[in-house]
């Protein structure tokens, strides 16, 4: 039993390492205020590397460069879907699927490793072939499944209606105003459908009282600022964004009018205020 424990403790340190990283990947999206997005990163992170790290049949050498070959793998498909140049930044879904696609990979790797050294493990003793295979079996499952659950997730939101993916607007694609403007309320699905297909208005307001024509001026100085490229057309400002990340999303699209409003019979009356609209183009 005392050889058995040795052998756990000592010999698979690395694998414990290599999991351990997997779970710190859960730290990545903590930078963006993400917390349940964390959560997620760290179990996927887990189930990818450890499943490596316990499966494999290499050795430690091996088995450490292709296990941080993932981690790092992982961590550049996080930052090519969230921090993208003058693009609106892609949900957490976007770089998870990337992470999807990296699982598929280790699977594949696991399949490769079981194959080049099924020859050997006949010639050890029966028992730590046995255990090798039984961690084989059960790293195999263990991805084989979360790549089948994902994948199914996966093809009904690109099934659905037109196969667009698509997600409601962010704060942050409109927030934080200049000193000069107020939000008054916002509500990310005012109308709309499913899958993410809401439309977003943020109701604007000037903090000194100005008139709506100098909030919409202000609002559309704000909002160029930002990277939308609004354009006037027959008393509308509207424009598209390109959004981030590795999949293929549909563009938002964001409006706002120039003259008032008909009166919204759900709105407290504020005077001199824009409603900014978006939703997917």
């Amino acid at each position: 039993m005392a050889g058995f424990v040795h052998r756990v403790t000592g010999s698979d340190n690395w694998r414990f390492m290599l999991s351990g990283a997997g779970v710190t990947l859960g730290l990545l999206p903590l930078g963006q205020g993400q917390w349940r997005a964390a959560f997620g990163a760290a179990v996927v992170g887990l189930l990818v590397v450890g499943a490596w790290a316990w499966g494999t049949r290499s050795s430690r050498s091996v088995g450490m460069a292709v296990g941080a070959s993932l981690v790092g793998l992982m961590v550049v498909v996080f930052a090519v879907s969230q921090w993208p140049t003058g693009l609106i930044t892609a949900p957490p879904s976007d770089w998870l699927g990337g992470w999807l696609s990296i699982g598929a990979g280790c699977l594949a790797a696991l399949v490769v490793d079981w194959v080049v050294h099924r020859s050997r493990l006949r010639r050890v003793a029966p028992s730590p072939a046995l255990a090798s295979m039984w961690r084989w079996r059960v790293a195999v499952s263990v991805l084989a499944t979360v790549w089948l659950v994902c994948g199914c997730g996966v093809a009904a939101v690109v099934g659905d209606g037109d196969g667009a993916l698509r997600f409601s607007a962010s704060d942050d694609e409109v927030l934080p105003l200049p000193t000069a403007l107020r939000l008054v309320s916002v509500d990310h699905c005012a109308s709309g459908g499913s899958s993410g297909n809401c439309t977003a208005e943020f109701v604007v307001a000037a903090t000194d009282a100005a008139g709506r024509w100098t909030v919409v001026v202000r609002l559309v100085d704000h909002l160029r600022r930002r990277g939308w490229p609004l354009q006037l057309d027959h008393g509308i400002y509207d424009g598209d964004r390109e959004i981030g990340g590795i999949l293929p999303w549909t563009a938002h699209h964001l409006w706002l009018f120039v003259d008032e409003e008909p009166p919204d019979p759900l709105r407290a009356p504020i005077d001199a205020t824009v409603v900014v609209y978006i939703d997917n183009a």
